[in-house]
């Protein structure tokens, strides 16, 4: 395997003059930025971008040069995050940051669950939980099968997660979740369309320290986590992260009385660093996570006798029927980083392997007869290695240069069930699917005045998709002489099949100029193009052209902006405006085959458009003991060509022009706030927060994959000594026990099929400090 990445890596290298002599100029100046994190400072005093910095924010663990001093901070404390913060507030492009105390204050458990909290960003799950759908500012790719990645690169402690079962394992011990809008792949991993999610959990030290915590909530659901920082001798330390859950369902089925929903959960890491000397170090991570819960179902708004909800079923009610849903998931990998710090720069180097086990059983259908349920049986791997250098010719001019490389491959056999009766049969899809990436890149940052500096950076991309497989019918009951509709196929009949290859290369750009204000405020403007790689379809099917291959996507991305972090760090603010321009935007269609069969499938909008604006605000401690963070979003996203074929399928309706993109939901907004009130040695903390998105579309084509709007209010109460050493808590979470429609689609049987938010949650948690 290793020839075989090194065989293609050569030929990215020697295909790289012919494409020079192409007019890259044009394409580099379609360019943006999109980095990595969050609003706050450098210091007052600077007069210049500390660009080397900002330059080395994607680091996992940046080594000291010798003689330096190490600064030391609790991996408890919320400065830890915030002096990350500090680094990227000059940054041209919109990002950004949760902190990991923040998180445990929310209870944000998965990546998805930041979406709440983020302006523009948008995450469901499609399905039992296993595929999460990521989008910003309306970029993204809603295929619920979870194959495929999306227009957002999800990285994990700087590796990139090609599978959303890679991502939806629970965020522990966490120090920050950083969001990037916009073209992405031009400092580190993967190039992307919509932008990247960067979570870093939290790094050995050469301190011995944790916490441990125990909490309660609704439905019986029991929750343990620790963390504990052990240093083993003077170069090396290490830190071992446990999180486990354990809770009942809060669905109820109908018929039977049987709880589904429920958590079984567990995920531990273990974090090595070796300080190798002064100026160099590797960190080794070890993690593991696997689920054995009760998948959630869909209601099917239909009549009761047919074994649906009925048409005015209660929020936490389902039909399920005898095929119980259920979760079998688990995964692992290691990851190896090497930094090393010279006189001129910084070297880092990446290296990770994961291994995901998946066998679901999911009531896509949401009814009791077993029209559409679903059986995800697959095995996911994922390498991936990335490396890069930054460093500083000059004292006017800031250079990052690097590769990436990744391989990961997935074999799959997606079943779902047909009918149930006297003559029982599902369709099946057995797969294998494997995808190489490789890219050269290079970023600039040039000092033209004291306060003003132009980017400008580069990506070339060359990328091999493959898949094999197709969709039979793989079982019937007694009927089986007959011919079975709507192709007149009997069992084992093959009815789709594709075995093909397709290999692309891409040039990707960015240009843009930032301007200090006055220290502490930027402005910025950028235009940068992004490019995905193209995809396949895995989902079992009846029509032979929704397995078709769908091409590669391509954005152009305007943006400017303005970031400001005053008074020492207690007002920051960022805004930004920008529009997309969308070429083949990859995405989900709803196709009628006959009056009674309908298909999805994926395919492209040869032209699409996104206008819109972002806002978000802290205020710390600018009114004594209260802090304050607030975030609003715009958004435009609309189909520019209209579309009424898919792969040979014709929509009705078709998709109109100016209709609008699914996951683009026109304004959201969220607001937290924290008042501290102090008692003698103890401090009483007092935390509101809401969330609200507009109601979106899931799919196109199909009248029913419209949500409805999403609100929820928690509140929180926190008390403990002031010394931190330890903090008892209660809170409640969607405190009006709103019922929206957080997925919805038409099923098999024409009904329509919508997953609910989580109800009313309250608990109570206990956290130690040592």
């Amino acid at each position: 395997m290793k020839l075989y990445f090194l065989r293609h890596s050569f030929r990215l290298l020697a295909a790289v003059p012919t494409y020079a002599r192409l007019p890259a100029l044009p394409c580099l100046l379609l360019a943006s930025t999109s980095p990595l994190a969050v609003a706050a400072t450098t210091p007052a005093s600077a007069q210049s971008v500390d660009t080397k910095h900002i330059a080395a924010h994607h680091s996992t663990a940046m080594p000291r040069r010798q003689g330096a001093a190490v600064p030391k901070a609790s991996p408890e404390q919320i400065t830890v995050t915030r002096s990350h913060a500090q680094r990227y507030l000059a940054t041209p492009g919109t990002v950004n940051t949760i902190s990991g105390k923040e998180l445990r204050s929310l209870h944000l458990e998965s990546p998805k669950d930041i979406a709440a909290f983020t302006p523009g960003v948008t995450a469901t799950n499609a399905v039992s939980g296993s595929a999460p759908i990521f989008s910003i500012r309306g970029v993204g790719l809603d295929d619920y099968v979870g194959t495929n990645m999306g227009g957002i690169g999800i990285y994990l402690d700087g590796v990139f997660a090609p599978f959303p079962v890679f991502y939806t394992g629970q965020m522990l011990d966490i120090e920050s979740v950083a969001t990037e809008k916009g073209p992405q792949g031009f400092d580190m991993g993967r190039s992307t369309t919509g932008g990247s999610i960067n979570i870093q959990s939290v790094k050995p030290s050469d301190k011995f320290g944790g916490y441990a915590e125990w909490g309660y909530s609704s439905y019986n659901t029991n929750r343990g986590r620790f963390a504990i920082n052990t240093p083993i001798t003077s170069r090396i330390s290490n830190r071992l992260a446990f999180n486990y859950v354990k809770g009942d369902g809060w669905q109820k089925d109908i018929s039977t009385g049987a709880r589904y929903g429920s958590q079984d959960l567990l995920a531990i890491r273990n974090l090595t660093k070796f300080t190798i000397d002064d100026t160099s170090s590797l960190l080794l991570n070890l993690h593991y996570t696997r689920d054995k819960g009760t998948s959630t179902s869909p209601q099917d708004i239909g009549p009761v006798s047919s074994g649906d909800t009925g048409m005015n079923p209660s929020a936490n009610a389902v039909s399920v029927g005898n095929a119980v849903p259920q979760r079998n998931e688990n995964g692992g990998g290691l990851s190896v980083n090497y930094t090393k710090a010279f006189d001129f720069g910084d070297f880092s180097s990446t290296t990770a392997i994961d291994f995901y086990r998946r066998d679901d059983t999911d009531n896509y259908d949401g009814s009791a007869v077993h029209i559409a349920d679903y059986r995800w049986n697959d095995t996911a791997i994922a390498q991936s290695h990335d490396m890069h250098l930054r460093m500083n010719p000059t004292k006017f001019f800031h250079l990052t240069v690097g590769v990436f490389e990744s391989y990961d491959k997935i074999d799959g056999d997606y079943t779902s069930d047909r009918m149930q009766s006297s003559s029982a049969l599902a369709l099946d899809n057995h797969f294998s699917q494997q995808n190489l990436s490789t890219g050269v890149y290079v970023n600039t940052v040039t000092n033209i005045t004291k306060k003003l500096d132009f980017i400008a950076s580069g990506r070339f991309s060359y990328d091999e998709r493959g898949f094999n497989g197709g969709s039979r019918y793989s079982e019937i009951g007694a009927n089986s002489p007959r011919l079975l509709a709507p192709y007149n196929a009997r069992v084992g009949d093959a009815l789709t099949g594709v075995n093909e290859r397709h290999d692309y290369h891409r040039f990707t750009g960015r240009v843009g100029l930032r301007y200090q204000i006055v220290p502490g405020t930027y402005a910025y403007g950028t235009i940068s193009n992004g490019y995905k790689a193209g995809s396949y379809f895995a989902a079992p099917v009846l029509a032979a052209g929704a397995l078709d291959y769908v091409k590669p996507e391509n954005l152009i991305a305007y943006e400017v902006g303005i970031k400001s972090s005053l008074l020492h760090n207690r007002l920051e603010v960022e805004g930004s405006l920008f529009d997309y321009e969308y070429h083949n935007r990859q995405t989900l269609f709803f196709a009628p085959i006959t009056t009674t069969e309908n298909s999805l499938t994926l395919g492209t909008i040869p032209r699409a458009r996104t206008r819109g604006g972002e806002l978000s605000t802290t205020l710390h401690n600018l009114v004594p003991n209260l802090d304050i963070r607030g975030s609003f979003a715009y958004l435009d996203a609309q189909v520019k060509s209209p579309v009424n074929y898919i792969n040979g399928l014709s929509l009705d309706p078709a998709v109109a022009h100016n209709s609008p993109l699914p996951f683009s939901p026109r304004f959201s907004w969220s607001g937290v706030a924290r008042y501290n009130i102090d008692i003698d040695s103890y401090r009483v903390t007092l935390q509101a927060s809401y969330t609200w998105k507009d109601n979106m579309w899931a799919a196109l084509g199909d009248p029913n994959a419209k949500t409805s709007k999403i609100s929820s209010l928690g509140l929180r109460m926190e008390v403990g000594p002031k010394t931190g050493k330890w903090t008892a808590a209660v809170y409640v979470d969607n405190l009006q026990n709103n019922k929206g429609t957080t997925y919805s689609f038409t099923g098999s049987d024409n009904n329509r099929a919508q997953y609910i938010q989580t109800p009313r949650w309250v608990g109570c948690e206990l956290h130690y400090n040592f």
